[in-house]
């Protein structure tokens, strides 16, 4: 499993301290995982496959896809928003901002998003 934590994290050109911020652990406890001297506990390696959207199977035991499907009922609409729920409470507050809005303050608002989206090159 410590290899494909490195795989991870190397693919999103992450260092050690970006990955341990990000996953709210020791930058220590990221070098004890990736040496294979300590076990990440089952709350770790769900944020580590939520964060990254792969299978847990896949991340543990190195079998099935390494991309995660969603079972019925469940989609990545919901999953981000749990995520945000939990992670990004500024970002929870905007939606919630959002969904109150008007629709011509909606139709202003992604006028508005498109033209920062396109003249930032995105």
């Amino acid at each position: 499993m410590n290899d494909r934590i490195i795989e991870l994290r190397k693919k999103q050109n992450w260092t050690q301290d970006e990955f341990a911020e990000r996953m709210r652990i020791s930058k220590n406890y990221v070098s004890l995982i990736e040496n294979g001297k300590k076990i990440p506990s089952d709350r770790l390696i769900s944020d580590i496959c939520r964060e990254f959207g792969v299978n847990e199977e896949w991340l543990r035991n190195g079998t099935l896809p390494i991309e995660k499907t969603y079972s019925t009922g469940v989609d990545e609409y919901s999953e981000i928003s749990t995520m945000i729920g939990e992670k990004d409470p500024k970002a929870k507050q905007a939606i919630i901002d959002y969904w109150k809005l008007t629709e011509p303050d909606k139709k202003l608002f992604w006028s508005f998003m498109e033209r920062f989206i396109l003249g930032s090159g995105g």
